[in-house]
C-alpha cells in the first residue's frame, strides 16, 4: 500500500519511519520545501522504530495524492487550506485519515466532501495522536512510544469499519467510535495542556527547562483538568455522543490503569520524559485552545451547555498572549450536527 503522508513535522517524519519499517510505500509532502531539505538523505528514526529510512519527499501535492492512503499530519489550522489545495486530486477509492482530529474530518468534508463522495473516498480522524515523538534534529525523529488503543471514525459513518479493515494489519490499535464528533470531542490533549500551559505559563514564557507533567502537572493543576473536562463532557453528551472522561480515555491508552489524574501523568512512563514547551509559539497555544477548547465552547452556547471554566481558561490565556481565542478555531455554531452524528440504534 502506498502512504501519502502530508505535513513533514515530527508526527509525519514519525509515521514516515513507522510505516517503512513496516514495509510499505511512503512519499512525504509539505509545503515548504525548507522543512524537506533535511529529509533528502533520509529520517533516521530512534525509539520504537530505529533506523535511517530513505522516503521520496515533495513539496508538490499532486504527487503526494497520488497514493492509496493520505495521512493528514499537520496541525489543526492547516486542515482547511490543505484540504483546499487537494481538490481535484483525489483519486477513487483514495482513503483520508486526519491524524489529530481537531474537527479536521470536518473540515476536510467542508471543503472536498463532494468530490470525496463521489469518488468514493471515506474522510477519518482519530481520536489524537497514536505517536508520543519529537525531533532531536531537523533530520531525525525519536519516536516515545505508540499507544495501546486510539478510536478511529469517518464522515460517513458506515466508512469507518471499511477504514479500519483497511488500515489493520498495520495499525491494530485502532478501533471504532461513532462518529467523528466523538473522536474530536473526545480528545485527550487540549483538557490537559489547557491547564498546563496557564499554570506553568511564565516557565514557558521564560524558557525554562522543565518536566511538563513531573513538575507541571500538581494536584492543583490536576484538579482543573477535570473540572474543565467535566464541561466536555457535558457538551459531548449534548451532541449525542458517548463521552467518557479523560482519566478512563487515558487509562485506554496505556497497560496499566491509574487511579487519577496526578497518577497517570506521574506513573506512566512515556510522560515521565516530556520536556514543557520553552515558547509561546507552540501547539498547545495554536492548536489546543482554538481547535481544542474553543470549539467546546461555540458547541455549548449552540446547545445551552454552560462552559465557565473553558471560558475562563480561553480568555485568560488569551489576555497573557494578547490574542481573541474565543473568535479563532473552526465555525461550528452554524455546523448540522445530524450529518455527523451515528444513526439512532447503530
Amino acid at each position: 500500500m502506498k502512504f501519502g503522508i502530508l505535513g513533514a513535522g515530527n508526527t509525519g517524519k514519525a509515521y514516515s519511519a513507522l510505516l517503512s519499517a513496516l514495509g510499505q510505500e511512503v512519499i512525504l509532502y509539505d509545503r515548504n520545501p525548507a522543512r524537506l531539505a533535511p529529509l533528502q538523505d533520509g529520517i533516521q528514526a530512534s525509539g520504537a522504530v530505529e533506523g535511517r529510512y530513505q522516503i521520496p519527499v515533495t513539496a508538490d501535492p499532486a504527487q503526494a495524492a497520488d497514493s492509496d492512503v493520505l495521512l493528514v499530519c499537520t496541525t489543526a489550522d492547516g486542515h482547511r487550506p490543505l484540504a483546499a489545495g487537494l481538490r481535484g486530486l483525489l483519486r477513487p477509492g483514495q482513503s483520508i485519515l486526519v491524524t489529530n482530529c481537531c474537527w479536521g474530518a470536518v473540515e476536510f468534508d467542508q471543503e472536498l466532501g463532494a468530490e470525496a463522495e463521489e469518488k468514493g473516498c471515506p474522510i477519518g480522524e482519530t481520536s489524537g495522536q497514536l505517536i508520543l515523538c519529537n525531533s532531536p534534529a531537523p533530520g531525525a525523529v525519536y519516536l516515545k512510544t505508540i499507544k495501546q488503543h486510539i478510536s478511529l471514525a469517518c464522515v460517513r459513518t458506515a466508512d469507518t469499519k471499511q477504514l479500519l479493515s483497511r488500515l489493520a494489519p498495520l495499525f491494530p490499535q485502532f478501533s471504532p467510535a461513532s462518529s467523528v464528533l466523538e473522536t474530536s470531542l473526545n480528545n485527550t490533549n487540549p483538557v490537559a495542556h489547557g491547564p498546563l500551559a496557564l499554570f506553568n505559563l511564565t516557565r514557558i514564557d521564560n524558557g525554562e527547562d522543565f518536566l511538563l507533567f513531573g513538575t507541571g502537572a500538581t494536584h492543583g493543576v490536576t484538579r482543573a483538568m477535570e473540572a474543565i473536562d467535566r464541561e466536555r463532557v457535558a457538551v459531548a453528551q449534548a451532541c449525542g455522543v458517548p463521552a467518557a472522561s479523560q482519566l478512563e480515555l487515558l487509562n485506554s491508552f496505556w497497560p496499566e490503569s491509574r487511579s487519577s489524574l496526578y497518577e497517570v501523568f506521574h506513573r506512566t512512563p512515556a510522560y515521565g520524559v516530556t520536556k514543557g514547551p520553552k515558547s509561546l509559539q507552540h501547539r498547545y497555544f495554536t492548536e489546543d485552545l482554538p481547535y481544542g477548547l474553543v470549539p467546546c465552547v461555540r458547541l455549548g452556547k449552540k446547545l445551552d451547555v454552560p462552559t465557565p471554566r473553558l471560558e475562563a481558561l480561553i480568555t485568560v490565556l488569551g489576555l497573557y498572549l494578547g490574542e481573541d481565542y474565543l473568535r479563532q478555531g473552526p465555525e461550528l455554531e452554524r455546523l448540522d450536527l445530524s450529518r455527523y452524528q451515528a444513526p439512532a440504534g447503530a
